[in-house]
């Protein structure tokens, strides 16, 4: 088709937003494959009040600085971002997130061909280059959760999500007031847009997490930027996705991560002691366990070992315990209903 073809669709225009504090140490690497991804294409660094010469740093590697004068969390910086960014469409990528060589267009053939999508949204992939337990379970463990959640209607992820400018619009963007800080600023967007189009998962659309956890971050994230915010929304909505980690399947190995992490002990002691019925009893509770994650134990132990998939299975449980926890204590919504 030759380029004049009024048949031929028109370039979508993209600009990507980089909210950004104190992240210097992650834009050398993280940079560089936007900025040379087309020579077309818009990358705005929002600097939320940086430190350590973040905003400096990104200028210097040919981005454009949106420089905030007050420490901003990043649902306010990707609204200053977006209006910063005067494209059709905007891919939000976080700053410790390295994207794959063919996300740009992933993106941009994504929403040429639908015109009634207004987000997609991709997954962290399954090598990243922190290979200690903590950084390995929580990025396969959020690479796996993501492949195989429902790809429509779709959440919506700002780690590497695209959206119309329009409908970002039109749905109030994030809410900064609500969400000062990283929670879960991202999945409360996604229930003001869907009312007005699509959204959609790419598993292939996916990013490289270079950011190192400790077992204090993730616990600190699981319990009050995961789930004692998601409980709060849920309650206010009455609305219980079956998706992500709140899928039927998810919910009951919630309910079984402490029977099962009790019958360790307990089941040995039963057995040795003749108490057979109690050892039956937690021999079928890890059985249930097990089966509830063979999926998940099957992704660890591809990328990381056996071994890892042995012990990230046993925190996992202590993971679902803790939040199965935070649910509670923040008031599960009895009448919530799955969707």
């Amino acid at each position: 088709m030759a380029s004049g073809d009024p048949r031929r669709p028109a370039p979508v225009e993209l600009a990507v937003v980089v909210p950004a504090y104190d992240a210097a140490h992650f834009l050398g690497r993280s940079l560089p494959p936007l900025l040379g991804a087309r020579p077309d294409l818009s990358v705005v660094v929002v600097d939320a009040g940086s430190t350590d010469g973040t905003g400096a740093l990104a200028r210097q590697l040919g981005a454009r600085v949106v420089r905030l004068p007050v420490r901003e969390g990043p649902a306010g910086a990707r609204n200053a971002g977006v209006a910063a960014a005067e494209s059709e469409l905007v891919l939000f990528v976080d700053a410790d997130c390295v994207i794959h060589g063919d996300a740009i267009e992933r993106v941009r053939d994504a929403f040429r061909a639908e015109p009634e999508l207004v987000a997609l949204c991709g997954s962290y992939d399954a090598h990243p280059p922190e290979r200690n337990f903590f950084s390995l379970y929580m990025n396969l463990r959020h690479h796996y959760t993501h492949q195989r959640a429902r790809r429509e209607p779709a959440t919506f992820w700002a780690g590497c999500g695209a959206v119309r400018r329009e409908a970002f619009l039109r749905a109030g963007g994030f809410d900064a007031e609500r969400y000062p800080r990283p929670e879960i600023e991202d999945i409360e967007l996604a229930g003001r847009l869907r009312p007005l189009g699509r959204l959609r998962l790419d598993p292939e659309l996916q990013v490289t997490h270079l950011k190192r956890w400790t077992f204090h971050s993730v616990v600190e994230t699981d319990l009050f930027r995961r789930a004692l915010p998601w409980a709060r929304l849920i309650r206010e909505t009455g609305k219980l996705p079956d998706d992500l980690n709140l899928r039927r399947s998810q919910r009951m190995a919630a309910a079984l991560a402490p029977l099962a992490l009790l019958a360790l002990p307990l089941g040995p002691w039963a057995a040795a002691t003749g108490r057979l019925g109690l050892a039956a009893a937690c021999g079928a509770a890890l059985a249930a366990s097990l089966g509830l994650a063979g999926g998940m134990l099957a992704c660890f132990a591809r990328n990381a070992g056996p071994s890892f998939a042995v012990r990230a299975w046993l925190f996992h449980q202590v993971h679902l315990s803790y939040s199965a926890l935070a649910f509670v204590l923040a008031g599960w919504p009895r009448r919530a209903r799955a969707r």
